[in-house]
């Protein structure tokens, strides 16, 4: 009988045997299993595996495929103990019970939640972090489909709220520091969650930095405002008026201090995980793994920084990455990964500064804290990094100056560089040991094809092989790309695998450019020309694409045609190893491959070809990055209209604003570099408006760096325009930048540089939107009184254009300002103006967020029923929207009221209507919500 397997959720889908891991196939097999682990022993019909794998694009042969893949887990998992699928009722069940990771977390955080409301916090705390540590990056990392994404929402979700629920048996005991760094990183990353906000005030408070805690409220109270449209909510303000009160019943006991002999732990840092998936067809190389684990024995007692250099396509990054995968244990404090692009075609490399940053983020620094300067920034990183043992993979890389930065400073970090360049210069400054690799032997070449197409067939040719390990100068991205070819085609002998190759170098050898060798771009030559024609104009076209990566939509409309065929066209390219699939629906080249493209491009396209193909595309991610941003924020003071997109541009439809979001998520790095790419090829007019399209997804994101370095760029483009027009566009996004890092003098430049343009071009909106934009940035430092002035002059200004919406926003600016400035009675009148412009205007959303306003004023005023009736019609107009999550925010304020005006049944009726619409979004806030029914009853 087999042993039990255990397997894991939280984190990649993973197995085990005893101690040894099993192979659980591509991630599509994988996400079956995941469903089923999922469902923890309920049962999964076939037609909800077929939905959950490939939503509305299901293949023919869907249910073939299931049943595939099912036999092919059972093969690896066995048919008894835990890991036994069974067939049940036209579906299967698996029943994992206590040994996988989602049940026994399930379970300490029950226990944590018993002991916690036994009025033991010590204990809850433990249990919470003990089942928080079972976690190994986002859970069903790397699984297709839309029921793991669904899944890893609610998961992700799950996380948040222990990760909540152990912050505050923390905040409970008294380990106010600890909770407050913890909550510093989670904060940053949830800005607009406000469980989480008041539990970092609780514990800047309980820190003894009060100061903090009221900023960090007023930082808050802004966020959701501009963002929202909404105030903080009851529970946060009460700990706001309790820290302003100085509250003793804030202050727990002080725990016990530790023994002398054993100091207290600091507080837990975030362990980044950013190491790519492992090769999973490595050969080889077994010297060079020896030569870096030994390195890595110094990393105790000095910083090791290893190099390891050679030529294009010989295994730098496959050697790194299995590397670091096989020492990432001797590593725990994480592992930080970035392909620096070195020597990208499109001559584009990542720039230190940028990449210091994306590390900053990865260990939990939040966009607020990150200095300007680039040195400050690096400074931190290595202060960040002392007396951690983490692991650095920079890939890539392409000189000395563009690694420099990111060394880490002190012992236990090994920093692991791949370049093609010597990086001598490392070696001799900063005592790099340097590895450089050569060839494969032909030993190695000759097994890396039997892995990839099977001992059995590989034995039957043994001249065969061997000739085709020479033809591919025993290169293993050569190496890849032929046995790609050859596994497609496996009644093929090798043999004639290898004369079609002979042929293909024999015939490029008269033509080598010195770009790369012969025999390689014969590879390269060879896989080409097999394609369908489809597919090799979609190779040579993906040339011109910005990169890094790229999707089907996006390459449809780069070659104009239906996204199925862009996505045949993709799945053939992936096939033949000329493109990798590295992420679920998103293709990537290798360098060497994309250098080829473009001249692939160039040879057979014309001039003209590449340009509309490389304006489609930049039409297709201006289109959709407009559309998304729509949907995050419907309505705009800078409005701007676009061209329509040229004949056989396909923009991407998006439903609403959570899918606009995942789609700038997944898509920000690539307009990013659009912008540089439009920049740089002279689409000015794309440079401009693609950041426009950005600027509130980077501003929620907090990615405010890589919104400057972007702006600039976009500006110079407009300066190159010379359309006064865009020009303070640009400098008003260049100040709410350098206002959101604290830049205010910076800020202030460029917003009065955009004062100057508009005044130039008489434009009294621009003015008043500026003004506003300073009315901002003084209530970021607190100058409410300056603010109050500049937003009272955007009202003018508006006025004076006619500008109803700008008039509202104004209105509502006034009013929060006088609200600041303790004046609620004032502030009253230009709410109640804006309410009356919303409605003229038709903006139910504008209407029922400027009630919302309208009401939270008569409450700080004790206007009970007109606070009352403020909320009532608000919730109202939500319901008519469909605003979903704003309905039960409004009846928590309502439920407020009626218990502060004593109406107790009121109350419990709106508090139960928010709690179960709460429950229905599985949001957190039903907890509070089920606190103040607790209290009433």
């Amino acid at each position: 009988m087999q042993g039990d397997v255990r397997f894991a959720v939280l984190g990649p889908v993973r197995a085990w045997r005893d101690e040894a891991e099993l192979d659980l196939g591509h991630p599509r097999q994988r996400a079956v299993l995941a469903a089923l682990l999922v469902r923890e022993g309920a049962q999964v019909t076939l037609e909800q595996l077929i939905d959950g794998l490939w939503g509305d694009e299901v293949p023919a042969t869907s249910a073939q495929v299931i049943r595939s893949y099912i036999y092919q887990l059972r093969l690896v998992l066995g048919r008894d103990g835990t890991g036994h699928i069974r067939s049940a009722g036209g579906g299967y069940v698996l029943e994992p019970g206590p040994q996988l990771d989602l049940a026994r977390f399930a379970d300490l955080a029950a226990r944590a939640r018993q002991a916690r409301g036994d009025g033991d916090p010590a204990a809850a705390a433990a249990r919470f972090a003990e089942g928080l540590e079972l976690w190994a990056g986002t859970a069903l990392a790397g699984i297709p489909g839309p029921y793991a994404a669904a899944q890893r929402a609610r998961l992700g979700e799950l996380r948040l709220s222990v990760q909540e629920e152990h912050l505050a048996a923390a905040v409970d005991l008294g380990s106010y520091d600890q909770a407050a760094a913890e909550l510093s990183a989670l904060v940053a990353g949830h800005p607009l969650r406000e469980r989480l906000r008041e539990l970092q005030m609780h514990a800047l408070y309980g820190a003894g930095r009060q100061a903090e805690a009221l900023e960090a409220f007023r930082q808050t109270a802004r966020l959701l405002r501009d963002e929202l449209g909404i105030d903080p909510g009851p529970a946060l303000r009460s700990m706001h008026q309790r820290i302003l009160g100085t509250d003793p019943a804030l202050l727990s006991p002080a725990p016990a201090p530790p023994p002398p002999a054993t100091p207290s732990p600091p507080p837990p840092a975030p362990i980044p995980a950013q190491l790519p998936a492992d090769i999973v067809h490595f050969t080889g190389r077994d010297a060079q793994l020896d030569a870096l684990t030994a390195l890595a024995q110094n990393a105790g007692s000095a910083v090791v920084i290893t190099a390891i250099g050679g030529t294009a396509g010989i295994g730098k990054t496959a050697l790194a990455v299995r590397w670091a995968h096989q020492a990432a244990a001797s590593f725990p404090d994480g592992q930080l990964y970035v392909n620096l692009r070195g020597f990208d075609p499109t001559g584009t490399p990542v720039q230190a500064e940028v990449a210091v940053r994306g590390f900053l983020h990865a260990l939990g620094v939040s966009p607020a804290r990150i200095p300007a300067d680039p040195g400050a920034q690096a400074a931190l990183y290595r202060s960040l990094l002392a007396g951690r043992r983490i692991l650095v993979v920079l890939d890539n890389a392409r000189d000395p100056a563009q690694v420099r930065p990111l060394l880490p400073g002190s012992p236990g970090c090994l920093a692991l560089v791949t370049s093609r360049n010597q990086l001598t210069g490392l070696a001799a400054v900063d005592g790099a040991h340097t590895l450089t690799l050569d060839l494969l032997s032909p030993q190695e070449a000759c097994d890396l094809l039997a892995h990839r197409l099977g001992a059995e067939r590989t034995a039957a040719e043994p001249e065969a092989v061997e000739e085709l390990a020479e033809l591919c100068v025993r290169l293993p991205l050569a190496l890849n790309i032929t046995a790609a070819r050859a596994a497609a085609r496996p009644a093929f002998p090798l043999a004639v695998f290898a004369t079609q190759l002979r042929q293909a170098r024999d015939r490029l050898t008269a033509l080598d450019t010195g770009d790369s060798p012969a025999d390689v771009r014969a590879v390269f030559s060879w896989s080409y020309r097999a394609l369908s024609p489809a597919a090799a104009r979609t190779f040579r076209l993906l040339g011109v694409h910005p990169g890094p990566d790229a999707t089907a939509p996006a390459t449809a409309s780069l070659t104009a045609v239906s996204r199925e065929q862009a996505s045949a066209a993709l799945d053939e390219l992936a096939s033949a190893h000329l493109l990798t699939e590295h992420a679920p629906g998103r293709y990537a080249f290798h360098d060497l491959l994309r250098a080829y493209a473009a001249d692939q491009a160039r040879t057979h396209d014309t001039g003209e070809e590449q340009h509309r193909a490389l304006r489609r595309v930049l039409d297709h991610y201006l289109h959709t990055a407009y559309a998304a941003d729509r949907l995050l924020r419907p309505v705009r003071m800078d409005m701007i209209t676009l061209a329509p997109p040229r004949p056989g541009t396909a923009p991407e439809e998006l439903a609403d604003d959570k899918q606009a979001w995942q789609w700038l998520e997944a898509e920000h790095p690539v307009l990013l570099a659009a912008i540089a790419q439009a920049a740089a090829q002279g689409f000015d007019v794309h440079a401009c408006y693609l950041h426009w399209t950005l600027l509130t997804f980077l501003d929620r994101r907090g990615k405010w760096h890589d919104s400057l370095a972007a702006q600039a760029v976009s500006l110079a483009a407009a300066q190159r325009l010379g359309n006064l027009a865009e020009q303070p566009l640009a400098h008003r996004a260049l100040g709410i930048f350098c206002g959101r890092l604290g830049s205010y003098a910076d800020a202030d430049t460029h917003l009065r540089r955009a004062l100057d343009l508009y005044r130039q071009l008489g434009d009294d909106a621009g003015q008043g939107a500026t003004h506003f934009l300073l009315a901002t940035t003084r209530e970021l430092q607190g100058r409410y009184r300056e603010a109050l002035v500049h937003a009272q002059q955007a009202l003018e200004l508006y006025r004076a254009a006619g500008h109803q919406v700008g008039q509202a926003r104004a209105l509502n600016a006034v009013g929060w300002l006088c609200s600041l400035l303790g004046d609620h009675q004032q502030a009253l009148d230009p709410c109640q103006q804006a309410l009356a412009l919303y409605r003229d205007l038709g903006d139910q959303m504008g209407e029922a967020e400027t009630l919302e306003s309208l009401g939270h004023a008569h409450q700080h005023l004790g206007h009970h029923r007109q606070a009352i009736e403020c909320y009532r019609q608000a919730l109202d107009l939500f319901r008519t929207i469909g605003h979903r999550y704003k309905e039960p925010v409004t009846l928590t304020r309502l439920g407020d009221t009626h218990h502060a005006a004593g109406g107790n049944d009121a109350a419990r009726d709106a508090w139960e209507q928010a709690q179960a619409i709460f429950e229905d979004l599985q949001h957190p806030d039903a907890e509070q919500i089920r606190h103040k029914l607790k209290a009433l009853a």
